[in-house]
C-alpha cells in the first residue's frame, strides 16, 4: 500500500491543532506553566536522555525555618507523584495550589479529587493521550499537613474582574506571544507527519504517537519562548502568589519549622523573589523526573 504523505498545509494544520490543544490546557489556572525570567531553575526538558524535570528549591530564614519551593507539572508519571506523596510526609505543612469552590475552602479534601469535567477533564484527556496521569488524581490532598494556599473560585474571579481579565483573554495573550515553530516545540516535520491526530483526540494514541506528543508537550512546557510569558502580572499569577505568601507568613508565625510550597512552575520565579524580599536565602536545589520520553 502506498504511504500517504501529508502536504505542507496539512502538516501546518496539524501543528496548529496540536498547538491550540496545548494552549487550552496550559492556560487554565490549574495548569499554569510559564517561562518567566528564571523559569529554567524550576522546570527543564533535556533531549538526551529525553525527560522533563521539575525542581525542589530550598530556602531558610534567620530563625532557622525552611521552605521548599516544589515546582509542579500537573501531568506526569505515576512514579513522579508517588515520590512527591512520600516526600510531603516529611514536612510540618504542605501549602498547596488549587483554586477551590468557595464551599470547599477550609475543609479537608478527599484523598483523590474529581477529574471528570472542566479543566481537570481536559487534563485527564491529555494525560491519557500521553500515557501519563494527572496531579489532581494522584496527589493525596487529604493529608493532615496539607494547607490550602490559593484563592477560591470567587476570589480569583474578583481579582480577574478587578484587572479586567478573562480566561479567553489569557488564551489570546498566549496565542499572540507563542510561535508556531516546530523546532521550538522539539518535533521535526517528519515526526509531525507521523502523528495520528484523530487517535490522540479519541484517546487511542499508539506508543509512537505518545512518544512524539510527549516530546511536543515537554518542550512546550520548558520552552524559553513559553506559552505564558505575558502572564506574570495577571491575577492568574500575581494575585494567587500574594494569597500563597499570606499563608506562608501565617504558618511561619505559628512556628512551623519545615514547610513546602507546592505550586505550578509558572509561579515559582515570582514566589522566589517574594521570599528573598522577606529575607529568605536559597540553600540548595534538586531535580525530580516528571516523565521520560
Amino acid at each position: 500500500m502506498e504511504e500517504i504523505r501529508y502536504t505542507e498545509p496539512m502538516q501546518r494544520l496539524k501543528l496548529v491543532s496540536l498547538w491550540s490543544c496545548l494552549l487550552l490546557v496550559l492556560t487554565s489556572w490549574t495548569l499554569a506553566e510559564s517561562s518567566q525570567a528564571g523559569f529554567d531553575k524550576f522546570i527543564r526538558y533535556t533531549k538526551t536522555p529525553g525527560q522533563l524535570e521539575t525542581s525542589v528549591v530550598s530556602f531558610q530564614n534567620s530563625r532557622g525555618q525552611t521552605i521548599d519551593l516544589i515546582a509542579a507539572v500537573h501531568i506526569g508519571s505515576s512514579a513522579y507523584y508517588d515520590n512527591l506523596n512520600r516526600q510531603f510526609k516529611s514536612y510540618d505543612a504542605v501549602l498547596y495550589e488549587l483554586v477551590l469552590p468557595d464551599e470547599m475552602a477550609g475543609q479537608r479534601l478527599p484523598s483523590r479529587m474529581e477529574t471528570g469535567s472542566g479543566v481537570s477533564g481536559m487534563q485527564g484527556m491529555m494525560a491519557k493521550s500521553l500515557g501519563l496521569t494527572t496531579q489532581i488524581g494522584k496527589v493525596d490532598y487529604s493529608a493532615e499537613n496539607f494547607i490550602h494556599a490559593d484563592l477560591t473560585q470567587s476570589g480569583l474571579s474578583q481579582a480577574m474582574n478587578a484587572n479586567q481579565e478573562s480566561v479567553m483573554g489569557y488564551v489570546m495573550q498566549a496565542m499572540a506571544s507563542g510561535e508556531l515553530d516546530e523546532s521550538s516545540l522539539g518535533i521535526s516535520e517528519q515526526e509531525l507527519a507521523q502523528i495520528d491526530f484523530m487517535a490522540i483526540l479519541n484517546g487511542t494514541a499508539k506508543p509512537k504517537d505518545r512518544q512524539i506528543l510527549r516530546k511536543l508537550f515537554a518542550s512546550a512546557l520548558a520552552s524559553s519562548g513559553g506559552l505564558m510569558s505575558t502572564m506574570g502580572g495577571t491575577a492568574l499569577i500575581k494575585s494567587r502568589n500574594e494569597a500563597a505568601m499570606k499563608v506562608v507568613d501565617k504558618q511561619t508565625a505559628a512556628g512551623k519549622k519545615r514547610l513546602a510550597l507546592f505550586y505550578g512552575a509558572a509561579h515559582m520565579p515570582d514566589l522566589e523573589k517574594r521570599l528573598k524580599a522577606k529575607g529568605w536565602r536559597k540553600t540548595r536545589s534538586e531535580w525530580l523526573k516528571a516523565w521520560s520520553i
